[in-house]
């Protein structure tokens, strides 16, 4: 009766241990899915994808010809040839360039794209369409423009004219803060409005929703018409 006694408590004993490492093997197989579909997250987010019909492999960079497509995030840029940098993660396209990315699109002639750094250089005949986070669209002209893609803030300069909410604005320079949705126009301001317009040497514009206005300062001019 001792030895049967025995001999249960030992199978007992060798089913719980089996059961906590069974246990511990399925928590372990669930860590470890878990970490994988994190770090393949992960790379994903930092991965750019990048199109073309041909590529010519050189010792510094790399040439891509034929149409030309590159995915990074919401980001989609699209030119005809380009040339990426391998090292220096930069990238310049040429001729018929289109971006498209969650605050509006972008055509120019030029682009230099830091990809790690998401800051991408238009020139020659930009344009941008961005949209304001109340829906409303601004539309810019330049021949150089900067936009920083991880706060949607850009730099504008060279025959910088915009037209917003009726109005055209034209200056030198033009700072936007797509945190704040300031802009600063400096250099020649020139606001313009139907027949009436203002002039000034700088100008600061809220284009935020239920702050909309600006303020002129400098050498203020002012032509309203009285019909």
């Amino acid at each position: 009766m001792q030895a049967k006694r025995v001999i249960l408590s030992v199978i007992i004993i060798l089913i719980l241990v089996f059961s906590f490492s069974a246990s511990g093997l399925a928590q372990s197989e669930q860590n470890t899915e878990q970490s994988a579909e994190v770090e393949e997250s992960t790379e994903n987010e930092d991965a750019v994808y990048i199109n073309a019909s041909r590529l010519e492999y050189q010792e510094e960079k790399t040439l891509l010809s034929g149409g030309v497509r590159i995915r990074k995030d919401e980001t989609i840029i699209n030119a005809l040839q380009g040339e990426l940098f391998r090292d220096e993660q930069k990238m310049i396209l040429k001729e018929e360039i289109a971006v498209e990315y969650p605050d509006g699109r972008v055509k120019s002639k030029l682009l230099t794209a830091f990809l790690e750094t998401e800051e991408y250089i238009f020139e020659n005949e930009a344009v941008l369409n961005y949209i304001l986070s109340d829906g409303d669209e601004m539309v810019l002209h330049s021949d150089y423009l900067k936009i920083t893609g991880d706060n949607n803030s850009f730099t504008a300069e060279e025959n910088v004219e915009i037209d917003y909410d009726g109005q055209k604005f034209r200056g030198d320079k033009a700072n936007y803060n797509g945190e704040t949705e300031m802009m600063e126009l400096t250099g020649n301001v020139e606001i313009e409005e139907d027949r009436d317009w203002v002039r000034s040497d700088r100008a600061t514009f809220n284009l935020k929703e239920g702050g909309e206005g600006y303020t002129a300062e400098g050498n203020v001019e002012i032509k309203m018409m009285l019909d």
